[in-house]
Order: C-alpha cells, then sequence, then structure tokens
C-alpha cells in the first residue's frame, strides 16, 4: 500500500509540472513560441470567411443570388437549345429539299436508264412546279451554285436560263465555267 502511495505522489507531481510547463511556456521560452506561433499562423486566405463575420440573413440573400444567376443562366442554356433544335430542322427540310432536287438533277451529262427516266418525269413536270424549284436553286450563293450547275446537263441549263428573272440569269452564268457560259448565252441567243 506503501508503495501505491509513492506512486501516485510521484504520478501527481509528474502531472503538476507537466501542466506548469505546458502553461508557463510562452513565458519560459517566448522566442521559441513566437516561432511556432508564427509557422503555424492562421492564414486568412486560406478561409475567406471567418465564423460571425456575415450574417445569416447575408449568406442566404449571397445563396439566392448565385441561385437565381444559376436559373438565368440555365434559361438562356435552354433557349439556345430550343433555338438550334430549330435549325436543326430547318437543315433537316433543306436536306430533304436538296434530296429532291438531286432527283431533279442528273449528276453528269450521261443519263443512264433510270436518269433518263427522270428527265422525262422532269420534262413533265409542271411549270410552275419547276419554276418553285429554280428560284430555291438559285437562291445559293455563286460559290455553292457554281458545282452544282457544273454537273448539269446543257438542256436543262437553258431550261433553268429560260425559266428564271434577269438577277437569277446573271447569277446562273456567273457560276458556270466561262466556256459553258459563253456555250450557253450561244444556245440561247
Amino acid at each position: 500500500m506503501k508503495v501505491l502511495k509513492i506512486l501516485g505522489l510521484i504520478v501527481a507531481s509528474f502531472g503538476v509540472v507537466f501542466g506548469l510547463v505546458f502553461f508557463l511556456y510562452p513565458y519560459i521560452n517566448k522566442e521559441k513560441y513566437d516561432e511556432i506561433m508564427t509557422s503555424q499562423a492562421f492564414n486568412e486566405s486560406d478561409y475567406p470567411m471567418r465564423v460571425g463575420e456575415k450574417t445569416d440573413e447575408e449568406l442566404f440573400l449571397e445563396f439566392r443570388h448565385e441561385i437565381d444567376m444559376l436559373r438565368a443562366t440555365n434559361q438562356e442554356l435552354l433557349l439556345t437549345i430550343d433555338s438550334l433544335e430549330l435549325i436543326q430542322e430547318d437543315l433537316r427540310l433543306e436536306i430533304e429539299e436538296w434530296e429532291k432536287m438531286e432527283d431533279f438533277f442528273p449528276v453528269s451529262g450521261n443519263l443512264t436508264s433510270t436518269q433518263s427516266t427522270q428527265q422525262n418525269e422532269t420534262d413533265r413536270m409542271g411549270n410552275e412546279e419547276f419554276v418553285e424549284r429554280v428560284k430555291s436553286l438559285l437562291n445559293l450563293d455563286e460559290e455553292e451554285l457554281a458545282p452544282i450547275v457544273s454537273e448539269m446537263a446543257q438542256e436543262q441549263l437553258v431550261r433553268i436560263f429560260h425559266n428564271s428573272g434577269s438577277i437569277q440569269r446573271e447569277k446562273l452564268l456567273r457560276s458556270l465555267e466561262p466556256k459553258r457560259a459563253a456555250e450557253l448565252v450561244k444556245e440561247v441567243m
């Protein structure tokens, strides 16, 4: 029992000395304490917002503003998606129209049996429908029109020339190679 009392007294005195050193260390070795504290100082840039710096209402208003901005951005993106869907639909319709025009205009001057059948169908096509197709064709830019008309047969070019207005005729002639344009003018006159 006496041993336990001595052991308890040693542990208690060690605890008291340790506590005194722990609490008095900043005063005993001030230079070392300042060095440790500056190396582990609180860096405000690491923690941009301290507790108690802003009220709950201010934080709520900030978050509300951010949410409103995100909603506005989301709405803009949805409108962009809608406009892109409309453009996609317009392009799809234009592709279908071009595919119909490919059926109307053969790819080269040499007609195969299916192309000659298509040629006969275009000959029988009503003049109004033909004029509408010519208008849509000649609404293209000259750069886009040039490769198309360069592949057309001379008879088709003559028919297009006769069924178009003066501005469209000029565009047609400008988009042809000079030799083919001269041949077309000779044939028309």
